[in-house]
Order: structure tokens, then sequence, then C-alpha cells
């Protein structure tokens, strides 16, 4: 007996799921029907015109039936890397729009999700596994005009900002908001917010004015304004920052709150005169961008366990070391967050404050007003504090005073700028502590570098050298899940995207202890260090690196030591990490 062949799914038409849904009667249906007969207009569109039932109500049914869950979109834009993936020319034709990208998995939105020519078209474009979810067509058009209009509108403003500043004279026109130059300022503000820029530098040349935004760690260029607005482009600066317009002979300092994308972003403005005009840079402080939970640092899980044990602590000293723009301010806000409650008086001394966070104290040094680090915590000790962050510990008598905080009951927070985690305590010595103080009065100290993190548009398996295996003295099978970015249009063909942090957690045991009373050297205490099972900065980096976050040269690039992986080996490490994108 022959077999019948497998009988094809009946879909429905819309009608039928709409009455199967309740939505609507037969009756309402006929009469859709003969209306859309006469006009020749979409089902779909005529029964919402009739007001019988909703788009939403629409697309969620078509949604059940496809199979697909249902999306109203958030009233954000879609991101830049987004933005990248698929033409725009597609998106509006098809009326499709990539919401999130999770690993190699892009959630697609779209209004017709039996479109599967559209889908296939997406996965090969992009080489992602796509997700789909529906949209109605109100909720697309709406998030359409938020992602592209606006967004051309602002690139179009900011070319007619240029241009209009360039037609007219600077010297009257930078007070006022709406001038052709404070707009300028503005969509320039605005374009490094947008790109998530850290810094950016305004620089006078001979011939014109260039602007560069530094993202994840690097200088990209931007646009290049007409020399004869600089003068009025400096000015207006100086307005917004509260400095002195008139004088242009010696460096200035000043701030700026702007206002943006929803909320406000503090902005540390500083000049220098050059010889073809004032240099600015522009420290952009995005607080959402910045401050996060302890979770998303990039700590793995037994430096995260350290960490949070140090922040328990009722008293003692926590010191994160590393160079300017390592993320030092990350990790120190973040757990400064992690404590703050209505339990315990945070307070700060800071130079400058950079961010602004709730329910804490802060206070800004004022070293030509007598107003020092040392001078603030001797006043801060009368304000019953129970935790204390002090920007850095810059010379003895802060140090002294922190050692002294500590010691009557406090958990101080600081910096200190050495290369590594052990290097802190012979640094300490030498500004006058005494060896048998610090055992009792430093908690842990944290030592951190910023990585770049592997592009994942463009990240592709990667064949590990013999020679980086044998500088991270690396077995082959460690390195199976390598990857490296090939470079792409969504990370300026720099093959990485986003920055991650690498650290090492130094606290105290006997040996240690020992070494320090000997006055040993940075050496000699990070090796015993590492031979008691601390995970240092090279093998953390390698921890990354084995999970395809980031790449051999990074983590050389910002590492010094020649470090074994056994070491994380022995720990029996959870190679999870857990990371956020740190700008």
């Amino acid at each position: 007996m022959t077999e019948k062949p497998p009988t094809k799914k009946r879909f429905k038409p819309l009608g039928e799921k709409l009455i199967d849904a309740d939505l609507i009667t037969p009756e309402k249906l006929q009469v859709a029907l003969a209306e859309q007969k006469r006009t020749k207009k979409l089902l779909g569109e005529i029964l919402v015109g009739l007001k019988f039932v909703t788009a939403d109500e629409i697309s969620q049914v078509i949604a059940r039936e496809s199979d697909t869950a249902f999306e109203t979109l958030s009233e954000e834009r879609v991101s830049e890397e987004l933005r990248q993936l698929i033409p725009e020319e597609m998106i509006q034709d098809k009326k499709v729009l990539p919401v999130k990208q999770e690993g190699k998995r892009l959630t697609l939105a779209m209004v017709d999700t039996f479109d599967i020519l559209t889908i296939d078209r997406v996965q090969e474009m992009t080489g992602l596994e796509i997700k789909v979810v529906a949209i109605t067509m109100k909720a697309f058009r709406k998030a359409f005009e938020r992602t592209y209009v606006e967004q051309h509108a602002m690139e179009r403003s900011l070319e007619h900002a240029i241009k209009e500043a360039d037609f007219r004279d600077g010297s009257d026109i930078t007070t006022e908001g709406d001038a052709p130059v404070a707009r300028m300022v503005n969509e320039i503000i605005e374009t490094a917010v947008r790109q998530h820029a850290t810094d950016i530098h305004i620089e006078p040349e001979e011939q014109i004015v260039r602007v560069r935004y530094r993202i994840d760690g690097v200088l990209v260029s931007g646009a290049s304004i007409p020399k004869k607005v600089q003068s009025a482009l400096e000015s207006r600066i100086k307005i917004m920052g509260e400095m002195d317009i008139s004088e242009r002979r010696i460096p200035q300092d000043g701030r700026i709150t702007f206002r943006g994308f929803g909320r406000n972003v503090d902005i540390r403005a500083s000049t220098m005169p050059t010889v073809y005009g004032e240099n600015v840079v522009l420290r952009v402080l995005d607080l959402e961008k910045v401050v996060v939970g302890l979770d998303g640092l990039g700590f793995n899980e037994a430096n995260l366990a350290i960490f949070k044990t140090l922040l328990e602590k009722p008293f003692g000293i926590v010191l994160v070391t590393g160079p300017t723009g390592s993320g030092k301010t990350t990790t120190l806000y973040s757990g400064l967050l992690h404590l703050n409650s209505l339990e315990k008086n945070v307070m700060t001394l800071e130079d400058p404050v950079e961010y602004r966070l709730p329910l804490i104290r802060q206070s800004q040094i004022n070293p030509k007003a007598g107003f020092t680090f040392a001078t603030g915590l001797r006043a801060l000790l009368r304000q019953d504090p129970d935790v204390i962050l002090v920007g850095e510990m810059r010379d003895s008598e802060t140090v002294d005073m922190a050692i002294r905080t500590s010691l009557t009951g406090h958990l101080v927070l600081s910096t200190l700028h050495t290369n590594d985690a052990a290097s802190a305590l012979p640094r300490l010595l030498d500004m006058g502590v005494n060896p048998y103080l610090l055992p009792s009065t430093i908690a842990g100290i944290i030592a951190q570098r910023l990585v770049r993190k592997i592009c994942e548009h463009c990240a592709e398996p990667y064949q590990a050298k013999e020679e980086e295996l044998e500088l991270f003295a690396m077995e082959s099978s460690d390195a199976q899940n390598l990857r490296k970015g090939r470079g792409c249009e969504h990370c300026a063909k720099t093959g990485y995207k986003g920055r991650i942090g690498i650290y090492e957690i130094l606290t105290m045991n006997k040996e240690i202890i020992r070494l320090i009373q000997k006055r040993e050297s940075g050496r000699a205490i990070n090796e015993a260090a590492i031979a008691e099972g601390m995970i240092d900065m090279r093998s953390d980096g390698a921890e990354k690196i084995v999970a395809g976050l980031t790449t051999f040269s990074e983590v050389l690039r910002v590492s010094e030591r020649r470090v074994s992986i056994q070491n994380r080996k022995t720990q029996n490490m959870n190679p999870e990490i857990k990371t956020l994108e740190i700008a």
C-alpha cells in the first residue's frame, strides 16, 4: 500500500484567526471584507480603522500563529552597533528592526513574521542565528523614526551648525543656547555620548580645528571645523564650563552639566594654550555607562568574592592601583554603591568629584584654600563616617591620616599609582609608614588594567602561535576556544569593541607580613602572593583569553610579568567571568 503524501499545514486567513481568538464576530468580519473589496486595502488596516480590533491585538494573534513572541519596543533608539547590521533601505522596505544581540543570536522584530525570505537574507548577511518577534506597524514606524530619522537630523544639524557658524562672525553668538556655535557644541557632545566616547579632543591646527573622540581607549576622527570658528567655539565651551573667556594664556578647568538623551551628563573641561590656539579636552562622565554593579566589573568568581569580603570589613584600607584610564574610578564607585545604604554614612574626598552619587556625601578638595586630602580627612572624622573614599594617596601626610582613620574603626577606600598590587606595599613604606602598621591597616590591594574586548560581530576562531602559548606557559589544550576579531564596520576595522578589566587582589598572610617587616621588594612580595594563591593580572587575562573575551596581544600590551596559567589551574577556578563593557 502506497503512503499518502503528508498534508501541508493550512494557514488560516487573518479573519478566521481573529474569530478564533474571540476578538471579532463573523458579522464584523463580513463588514470588513465588504469594505476591503471596495477599497482594496489590507484587511488588518480596515479592521483597525473600523475599531473592531487594535493593531496590537492583530500582532499578538499573528505572533501566536507563527510561534513568535510579541514585542512592543521601548522608547530607546536602536543602538549604533545594531543599526550597522542591516542596511537602512532594507529595514524600511521589509519593516524589520534588529532589537538586541546576545552572542551569536540576533532578535529581529518584524511586522510580517511569515516573511521567510527576509529572515534568511538577514541571517546570511549577519552570520547570526535569527530569533523573530512580532511588532505592529505603528510600533515599527515609531522606532524607525527614533532611530533613523532623528539620527539623520542630528547629523544634518551638526553639518548645518558648522556651516552656519562658519558663515557668521563668532564674536557675538556664543552666549545664546540656540546660536549656531552653541548648537555645534551640543551636537559634538551628543555624538560623543551616543558613541560611548570617554573623551572629546578639540584640537586646533594651522588650517582647521579637528575633533576626535576616544572610544575604547583609542582616538577616532570626528568633524573638521573651519579655523575662523575656533575662537567662538572655545568661548562657548568656556561659558558652559564657567571659565574666564578673556584668559587664553594659561590652562583652565571647568565643569559642564549637559542635558541629553533624557538625562544629565557631567563633563570635565580642560583648556591648554598651544601655538595654534587653545586645545580643549572634554572628559565625558556618563554615570549610566561607568558605575555598574560589582557583578559587572569583570572579576572572576574568586576575585569577586574577595572584593566583596574586603568591602564588608568594618575597618581597614582597600587600595586600587593602576595608571590613569585603567578603570579605578569605576571599581571604587561601584564598591561605594555596593556599600551605600541608609544604615551607613559614606563620605568622599575627591579631586575632582567625577560622578555624583545618591546618599553619599561628596567633597571636592581645594588645595589653594588649604582644603587638602589630609585636612579633609581630619574634618571628616568629626562627621561620624562609616566609610570614606579618599581620591588618591598623594603624600605621606594623607597616608598617615588614612592609617589613623582606619585604626579608629573606619573603612577607607583609595587609589595609589603603582604598576601592580605588591609594589604598593614598598611604596607605602617609602612614604614613611611603619612596617608594623601595614598588616593591621591594609585590608587588600587591587591592581587592574583595561583590555579591549573582541568584537562580537566579526569574531572568528583563532589558532594560537607557539610563542604566545610559551609566554603564558599555556598548553595547546588550554587554547581550544580562542577567538580574534578580523575587523568590520562595527569596530572600525580594529577587531575590538568595548573593554573589560583584568585584576589581581593581594591580601595579607603570614609570609607577606614577614616580607613587609624585612622591607623586601615588590617582586619578592608578588612571588610570595602568587605562591599563596593570588591570581595576578596576566593569569586573569589568560582566563579571559581562554574564555574568548580578549586576545594575547591585548593582555601582553597592559601586563608585564611572565606568569604561569598553572596558577589558575591549581586554584580550580571557575572560568566563567561576568563582564560588562567599561567606558
